[in-house]
């Protein structure tokens, strides 16, 4: 673990999971099926899904509370997914979704929490006897870390890397911490993603501007709190593993720096803020309340985020 620097005091087939560590064995030539359901089961569905840190996660939750409860992962196709759904509403008591399903799903739910609109995803769904309702923890999960560090955001200077679907839900998360001023860094300036992003910040009050990603160095050092909602610097991102859009002398000190990316933990993004003294959140701790919110939503239990990091940290320690 690096020490340097302020890191602040924040908290087709199925694949079935080795419950004891979390991880999945796929099997490519099974159909989606639950063996041995004994009605307490929870899942993560998405394709691919072998890599989920949500089965170690929870069920060191369950365990340590003592709750008779299961997660698996699940991958499921795209063409499977309305097969998929229909056979969880009757054998799960809730499941997580990942891609390529978080925007087709909402089409297939009884109810959608109103956030779920706003983020045009959703990643929670509870089942409720025959109905299915829709939640998206993405926003809560991205804030929460700034929260638990006493982290004020009203009219500061924000840059968020990256224009996708994780780019919307930070951005929402920071309409409603009221910054002052948003700037959005992309590849592709004139995508209409980029131009959806301006446009919800200005309609709520916020001055938006739109760069270039390599000229976001020219930015950075102005900017509060700085996101990457981008995948570049991740594990198995071919061409993009252990690069970083900004170096340490593109960073203040006095900035926060926020890396989605939580494999590997510690990113080239993130070393180069430590290396720049300035605080960092780790893409793991948004994981981490994400799962959270997702067992208040199922069980309505306040789940033992120390639990759930020692988890995921175990497992990324093995890659």
């Amino acid at each position: 673990m690096i020490n340097k620097g302020r890191y602040g005091n924040g908290g087709s087939s199925s694949a079935m999971m080795d419950s004891k560590n979390g991880r999945s064995s796929n099997d490519s030539n099974s159909s989606i099926s639950i063996s041995n359901n004994d009605g307490k089961i929870f899942c993560v569905i998405g394709d691919p899904v072998e890599h989920s840190l949500s089965p170690a996660m929870h069920n060191a939750v369950f365990s340590s509370l003592g709750l008779g409860y299961r997660y698996i992962a699940m991958r499921v196709k795209e063409h499977e997914l309305s097969s998929a759904v229909e056979m969880l509403k009757d054998r799960a008591l809730g499941f997580n979704v990942t891609i390529p399903h978080k925007i087709r799903i909402m089409d297939m739910l009884d109810d959608l929490d109103p956030l779920c609109k706003r983020v045009n995803a959703v990643n929670t769904v509870k089942v409720d006897g025959s109905r299915l309702k829709g939640y998206n923890t993405d926003v809560y999960g991205f804030i929460q870390p700034l929260r638990r560090r006493g982290i004020e955001l009203r009219g500061k200077s924000v840059m968020i890397m990256g224009a996708g679907g994780a780019a919307r839900a930070v951005l929402i998360a920071l309409i409603d911490e009221h910054v002052g001023e948003v700037i959005i860094a992309s590849r592709r300036v004139d995508d209409a993603k980029v131009k959806a992003l301006y446009e919800m910040a200005v309609s709520n009050g916020i001055e938006c501007r739109i760069v270039q990603l390599e000229y976001a160095r020219m930015y950075s050092k102005q900017c509060y709190l700085i996101v990457n909602a981008t995948p570049i610097g991740m594990q198995g991102y071919h061409g993009y593993e252990d690069v970083s859009i900004l170096d340490s002398n593109d960073i203040d000190s006095r900035s926060i720096v926020y890396d989605l990316v939580y494999r590997p933990m510690e990113t080239r993004l993130i070393r180069n803020a430590l290396n720049a003294d300035a605080m960092i959140i780790h893409g793991y701790e948004m994981l981490v309340e994400q799962g959270a919110k997702a067992l208040d939503i199922w069980l309505g239990i306040d789940a033992p985020r120390d639990v759930m990091s020692n988890a995921v940290l175990r497992y990324l320690a093995c890659w």
